[in-house]
């Protein structure tokens, strides 16, 4: 009776001593921010100091553990210096964490999705956050990061919402080959575009396949990590010969569920328009504007037309887990209105991540996304099938508003509606409103991705992970025309109906380890991968006329699209395209880290490649190594208190670039009824891989207490081996081979610096600058292009590329001049002469690539106000305007009207009339000769590229629940300007089309509003 007593009473004092403890517990929640941008903070250990009691935060930077009142909370993330707070019984514990570059740094994601600390790399790589291109959206979301680091150049095409954008890095390297950087996203490469078409030549009726930067949600994105050299990218090799962009998407944390809204929302305006003149009237049958004065001022055709576009993106994330299971889902969407009138976008992008930890050291990932996006009526640069000519060249004083509301007429001959315009015969010059309406180009995309990874941490310091994703687009591009489009050439009009389908298989394996003994640091990854791509299309081509029996017309009933209406389909595959093609690059690679007591590293990595594009080759495999080393001088040298850190680092490295398919075996092109062409070219069985060698060399630096960062680097790399196609002997019967030669030289640096300010709790200022300079030199050709390579041809503007020139150098036709240098003159017209389109005819007249960018971005943080902006500007480079060449031509230019009210034209003491002059030194179509040495401008140009004022409303919906509004805008203004247009422009993303304006899409100017709330 007793024993039982006592063991009552015991079990009585042990509950009670329990119950006190849990009373004296309680559950403390916050949120985690940056101090600098006051950005929350994903993923920071929050511990309990002496204990394992502990928690991370969530997508919201929001945590909640439970702790005793008089426990002490340890918050500690990487490159921010580590926090305690004491409970001392508060219930919300709210923290800002500052940055510590004095420990070792960022996480930086590198080559095969490695994680690096940022100190030990020895090449340059920048990372920036999910908010640099969240917060001021774009479309495509790339161009959120315009001026934004130094080396990276972004052009966007002028093709509107779902167009692509030319990205490079150090310059142009490659002449045939591509010069866009690879795109990976966690850790695997994606497979561009769902077909490679773009904007290359001056005619029109192309069209912009899109790329994969328009199909990422830029919400879903953590960060962003630039690979600018090919040292950086050297692990992904012969894809990655012009650098890498290394994409991190977001993930859910173990915690609580978080959602998070955003919207954005802007309108658009032309950023810049032609001047027009608006006092001389028609003439030429309805055509030209070079007629009489009008009795009153014409409208402004062009303002009449552009109306103000809209474009929202909307997007929902939901994410959450706990220890062994987190799942991450998003949805965005995009609509848009261009500017165009008929002009629409959208987009759906629907994303999915779970994460599996199995037996605590495997973990397992899945994923899933599809993106649908439609385009109704893009823009694209060229003369032909774009509303832009018609709306420029219609003539002054003709009533636009008939033209507008009577684009088409009857016509009984045909039984169908026609075109109805002041001239229906010129192929360049349509009622725009015909256009639009009857001459629409649609284009539907799919895209669907899965991939999967699993991971084994077999030790602590060992590791295996396999990954694999698989990625297809599909691509319908309609662009029908109805009877009497493009000048009657198509008088019972034209069905044009074309399927794209793209394929990309990558799967790779590495094996990790890494391991501290005492003072030194070695680590190493190996691993193997593969990737298998595809393409096919399927073309539907009918034009022609009525038909009446085999052999004679095509269509039996006008404005039917559809190949019933059509006796025979006309597509063909051409010389240079094949319908369908499979490429297979397998690789092995390895690279491996020593360190030093944390300040001396060296890096080594190779890689070793097996392309099917090598086939009936010498060899399908080559190789390539790269070295590098950092020290960090502080480490080893007491610089005092104002010296934070200081890093010198070098790397040496050679990378590989792959060659288009079925070079070595060339392929018979089937074309109609059945006939087969052999090809013209040899096929070239020595063929080697572009080769690129790239040296580079730096320095960072933290200074005054991490407020002044500074970086520069020195970059030289040379491509060589190079791809050309050049005549054929002629006894051999055919008309082009290939060879392997050449050297194209970019070298530069960049610099970047950036100063962090805490006037007082309340008042921050943070400013980055960076700077960039590149100079190109093409060292070698081959000896078979005695007057160089022309690159493009812009109807008597070439881009040429001559041995000691540089890639981008622009020859044009210029006027004929007397040995004094004077304009000279037809005796019978009073024309000025132009010269010829030969190379010899031509002159040169600059290179089309700016030699100087620059960024300067600032942030002032008030309390919860936020203002930042961005200034952006390009130094040196040409830019070439056929716009302006036709305006002249036309007679519907200001210059023009000027010109005409002075009653004369005066070029180095040389009088002509003013009709004279402009129509033959300006441009009457497409073909026709001109001198474009006039219409060659400065590429220089400063502008304010982003503004944004925001107020964040803390706690609004509750804890750690709040809404951020900012208005914002985008390419506000030019500080400076001499080109007539943006001379940001490009037609498409290929070689040798940016900085040409051929009735471009003027750039967008945007005001609107954004909108973020986290609950």
């Amino acid at each position: 009776m007793k024993k039982k007593s006592f063991l009552v009473v015991t079990m009585f004092l042990i509950g009670m001593f329990l119950t006190g403890i849990y009373a004296q517990t309680i559950t403390v929640s916050g949120n985690v921010t940056s101090k600098e941008m006051s950005d929350p903070l994903i993923g920071v250990n929050v511990l309990v100091k002496g204990t394992t009691n502990g928690t991370v935060t969530d997508l919201n930077g929001h945590y909640s553990i439970t702790v005793g009142p008089d426990d002490v909370l340890v918050f500690s993330y990487i490159s921010m210096q580590t926090v305690e707070e004491a409970v001392k019984g508060r219930k919300v514990i709210d923290v800002s964490m500052v940055s510590d570059t004095e420990s070792l740094g960022e996480v930086v994601v590198t080559a095969m999705g490695i994680q690096r600390q940022s100190e030990t790399l020895t090449y340059s790589a920048q990372t920036v956050g999910g908010s640099d291109v969240n917060d001021i959206k774009s479309v495509n979301m790339i161009n959120s990061l315009q001026g934004k680091s130094a080396g990276l150049m972004i052009t966007p095409n002028s093709t509107g919402a779902g167009g692509s954008s030319k990205i490079l890095f150090r310059g142009n390297k490659s002449i045939s080959g591509s010069n866009q950087p690879l795109i990976v996203v966690d850790g695997v490469p994606v497979m561009n575009s769902v077909s490679g078409a773009q904007v290359s030549s001056n005619y029109g009726g192309e069209r912009d396949g899109g790329d994969v930067m328009s199909t990422i949600n830029p919400d879903d994105i953590a960060s962003i990590t630039l690979l600018k050299g090919a040292s950086a990218a050297a692990l992904y090799g012969a894809v990655a010969a012009n650098g890498a962009i290394m994409i991190t998407t977001k993930s859910a944390q173990s915690g609580k569920v978080s959602i998070n809204v955003s919207s954005n929302t802007t309108m658009e305006t032309p950023m810049v328009l032609p001047e027009f003149q608006n006092t001389y009237g028609v003439s030429d049958n309805g055509t030209y504007s070079w007629g009489e004065k009008l009795a009153s001022e014409a409208p402004n055709y062009a303002k009449e037309f552009y109306r103000t576009g809209f474009t929202t993106n909307n997007s929902i994330s939901l994410a959450g887990g706990n220890e062994n299971i987190q799942a991450y889902f998003s949805y965005g969407n995009v609509y848009s209105e261009g500017m165009t009138p008929s002009n629409t976008y959208r987009s759906h992008n629907l994303n999915s991540k779970v994460g599996f930890n199995v037996l605590k050291n495997i973990h397992i990932d899945f994923s899933a996304k599809y993106t649908n996006q439609y385009v109704k009526n893009q823009a694209a640069a060229g003369f032909l099938f774009n509303p832009l000519t018609g709306v420029y060249l219609f003539p002054r004083g003709e009533d636009w508003n008939y033209y507008k509301n009577n684009f088409e007429v009857y016509d009984e001959s045909r039984g169908c509606n026609i075109q109805n315009w002041t001239n229906t015969g010129l192929q360049q010059y349509s009622n725009p409103y015909w256009t639009l309406n009857r001459q629409t180009p649609i284009t539907d995309r799919h895209r669907y991705e899965f991939g999967g990874s699993i991971k084994w941490d077999i030790t602590q310091d060992l590791n295996i992970q396999g990954r694999m994703r698989y990625e297809r687009g599909e691509e319908r591009w309609q662009h029908n025309l109805y009877a009497s489009s493009i000048a009657n050439l198509y008088p019972m009009g034209r069905m044009k109906d074309n399927r794209y389908f793209s394929d990309q298989l990558y799967g790779d394996v590495l094996l990790s380890y890494s391991h501290t003994f005492n003072d030194f640091l070695v680590s190493a990854t190996a691993g193997s991968s593969f990737t298998k791509s595809k393409t096919a299309h399927v073309d539907l081509w009918a034009e022609g006329t009525q038909f009446t029996s085999p052999g004679n017309g095509n269509i039996y009933y006008p404005n039917i699209f559809t190949p019933n209406n059509y006796y025979g389909n006309m597509s063909v595959v051409g010389k240079n395209d094949n319908w369908n093609t499979e490429k297979r690059l397998n690789a092995v690679f390895a690279t491996a880290q020593f360190g030093y007591k944390d300040g001396l590293f060296v890096d080594v990595s190779v890689r070793n490649d097996w392309s099917s594009a090598l086939a009936y080759t010498e060899s399908c495999s080559f190789f390539y190594p790269s070295i590098g080393g950092s020290f960090l001088l502080d480490r080893f040298v007491d610089m005092g208190k104002n010296v934070n850190l200081l890093k010198v680092r070098a790397s040496y490295s050679i990378v590989g670039n792959d060659v288009p398919v079925f070079m070595s075996n060339l392929l018979y092109s089937l074309q109609s009824q059945g006939a087969i062409t052999p090809p013209e070219n040899a096929p070239f069985r020595t063929l080697k891989p572009e080769k690129t060698h790239s040296i580079e060399v730096g320095f960072d630096g933290t200074f005054f207490q991490n407020r002044l960062t500074m970086g520069l680097t020195y970059y030289k790399t040379n491509t060589k081996n190079q791809f050309f196609s050049v005549a054929a002997p002629y006894e051999s019967g055919l008309r082009n081979r290939y060879v392997n030669a050449g050297n194209v030289q970019n070298q530069g640096f960049e610099f970047s610096a950036g100063w962090y300010q805490q006037f007082n709790d309340d008042f921050s200022w943070s400013t980055d600058l960076n700077l960039s300079y590149n100079d190109n030199k093409i060292v070698e050709l081959v000896d078979d292009l005695p007057n160089g390579l022309t690159l493009t041809d812009f109807g008597g503007a070439k881009i040429i590329l001559k041995k000691d020139g540089s890639y981008g150098d622009l020859y044009v036709r210029h006027i004929m001049r007397d040995e004094n240098g004077r304009p000279m003159k037809d005796e019978a017209t009073g024309n000025p002469i132009v010269s010829g389109d030969t190379t010899e005819d031509m002159i040169y007249a600059g290179n089309m690539n700016a030699k100087f960018n620059a960024g300067w971005s600032n942030t002032f943080h008030y309390k919860d106000f936020t203002l930042s902006f961005l200034i952006d500007g390009k130094f040196g480079g040409k830019v070439l305007s056929m716009t302006e060449a036709t305006l002249d031509g036309w007679g519907v230019s200001k210059r023009t009207g000027d010109a005409r009210n002075a009653g004369k034209v005066v070029v180095d003491g040389v009088e002509f009339d003013p009709k004279a002059w402009y129509t033959t030194t300006g441009a009457s179509n497409f073909n026709s000769p001109y001198a474009n040495e006039f219409y060659v401008y400065d590429a220089t140009n400063v502008r304010l590229r982003e503004l944004s004022l925001g107020y964040t409303f803390r706690n609004l919906f509750g804890v750690g629940k709040n809404l951020t509004a900012a208005i914002i805008g985008r390419n506000l203004f030019f500080f400076y300007k001499d080109a007539p247009m943006d001379p940001d422009v490009s037609a498409g993303t290929g070689n040798g089309v940016q900085g040409v304006d051929m009735f471009a899409l003027p750039t967008s100017r945007s005001f609107g509003l954004n909108l973020k709330l986290n609950f």
